[in-house]
């Protein structure tokens, strides 16, 4: 029998992922993408006349996703969630119609993708889930030098224990340079000028790709559509003010409490597709809701919270959470100029979705508030908000938590997790990838290749193993 595998690739990535498919040891490979002309396979032409039909209700056949299912799928997507219910309704359908033929014809064995953050591989995973067929989804893994294969934000491990010897190389590696923070990092960078050609960029680029959309016949295609500032995150010209909310004299405000006391709130990237996928419970998706319901349960209780915004986000972020934020006592904003990780080591608490300051915190021995993301390892390394109801407890737990009984002993299970996840390849050969000189794609491809099939039903079947039939905690949730 012929094995295929199937590989989605995003807006410009085929050639990369061509190379990288022709190493993974499979029979046949096919890249697919959501763009006309692009690929082995694309999923456009049967998407408009699947959405036509369903637009105009001449669709005879039943829909592929329940109702709950098309829900969650548009409340997790940055587009969908911003469009009209009965257009978001209608694309969800149309790219579950599409994406079945896709699977129904080249029947792979596995699919491959980078971690899902639309609704365009959201709706992929689901139909190859109803066909029983993995999706593995490949990124940078925390250890340097290395990837890992996560589903929906679950780490895909193998069952080996991982070489103590490693993991202690791993712990110094990884845990160590978080004790010397570097305080500045290119004071001059954020400036009022910086915010006015990043804004400006992206609203020239937003009307660029609705022209491109319409000459390419592809209006709905999520790539151009993510561009458009009607998306209700989108900045406005307003939000330069975010550079006169920062406070000054933020290091003599956290001298004068004490470490325990103080919570960093290392914000992420917002939309974050590892906040809209990896969280199952969609009131959490909520994130900036979630984020200034906590602080307000925080401050009440005499904890001074220490806001850090994602550098990358600048330009980015609407103001109205930090007004929000900023408006509770014991807020300070802290400039983007300054270091998460110098900031870890001077809180004594960490509260973040599923960003990597919530594993760096675990490893200094702080506690740390975070959603179920892949580096959550036990109850006693993590404070795990599961659900939007965990927020009333949420004091009481930190009070509770304590430092831990060995900090090396929880260094070594986060660790050894992320090694039992992890394999060593160059995940960033995407960054200039020259056809003529593919060696590191085609090292990533090889070893991808080899871990798929650890990770398969010759080996650990750990998709099976893990993520059972009906093991989300809802219906419609993407884990069912």
């Amino acid at each position: 029998m012929t094995e295929r595998a199937l590989v989605y690739s995003i807006h410009r990535m085929e050639g990369w992922w061509r190379c990288v498919a022709d190493n993974l040891g499979y029979d046949e490979t096919v890249v697919l993408t959501d763009r006309r002309g692009a690929g082995d396979r694309w999923v456009t032409d049967d998407f408009y006349r699947c959405y036509r039909d369903r637009m105009g209700g001449t669709a005879t056949t039943p829909p592929l996703l329940s109702e709950a299912e098309v829900a969650d799928a548009i409340a997790r997507c940055r587009v969908l969630r911003w469009l009209p219910w009965k257009k978001a309704t209608a694309m969800v359908l149309a790219m579950a119609e599409a994406m079945d033929a896709v699977l129904a014809d080249v029947q792979p064995v596995v699919i491959v993708s980078f971690p899902v953050d639309s609704y365009v591989s959201d709706v992929l995973r689901r139909m190859g889930r109803k066909r029983g067929i993995p999706q593995y989804e490949v990124t940078a893994s925390p250890l340097p030098d290395m990837c890992m294969l996560t589903s929906i934000g679950r780490l895909s491990t193998v069952s080996e224990p991982a070489d103590p010897a490693e993991i202690d190389a791993r712990i110094h590696e990884i845990a160590d340079p978080l004790f010397t923070p570097s305080y500045v990092q290119g004071q001059a960078a954020y400036t009022p000028v910086r915010f006015l050609k990043t804004f400006g960029y992206y609203r020239l680029r937003g009307l660029f790709f609705q022209l491109y959309a319409w000459l390419r016949n592809d209006p709905l295609n999520l790539h151009y559509l993510d561009a458009q500032s009607f998306l209700g995150h989108k900045p406005q010209l307003s939000d330069m003010r975010i550079i006169g909310m920062m406070d000054a004299d933020w290091q003599a405000r956290l001298e004068a409490v004490p470490r325990e006391r103080r919570v960093l709130f290392g914000l992420q990237l917002l939309p974050e597709a590892s906040i809209d996928y990896w969280v199952d419970d969609l009131d959490l998706i909520d994130h900036e809701a979630m984020l200034v319901e906590a602080a307000r349960l925080l401050t009440a209780a005499g904890y001074l919270v220490v806001v850090k915004d994602h550098p990358l986000q600048f330009g980015f972020r609407q103001t109205r959470m930090i007004a929000d934020l900023k408006a509770l006592p014991n807020v300070v904003m802290v400039p983007y100029e300054v270091n998460g990780n110098a900031l870890l080591s001077m809180c004594g608490v960490s509260v973040t979705a599923t960003g990597t300051l919530g594993m760096q915190a675990a490893l200094l021995g702080d506690v740390s508030v975070v959603c179920d993301a892949y580096y959550v390892t036990a109850d006693e390394d993590f404070v795990v908000i599961r659900s939007r109801e965990d927020l009333a407890g949420l004091v009481e737990r930190i009070a509770a938590h304590g430092p831990p009984a060995s900090l090396h002993a929880r260094q070594s299970r986060i660790i050894e997790h992320q090694l039992k996840g992890a394999f060593a390849a160059n995940f960033f050969s995407f960054q200039g990838f020259d056809p003529a000189a593919p060696e590191a794609a085609a090292d990533l491809g090889r070893k991808l290749g080899e871990r798929l099939r650890r990770l398969g039903p010759d080996g650990d079947d750990w998709y099976r193993r893990a993520l059972p039939p009906g093991g989300g905690a809802r219906e419609g949730s993407p884990r069912r």
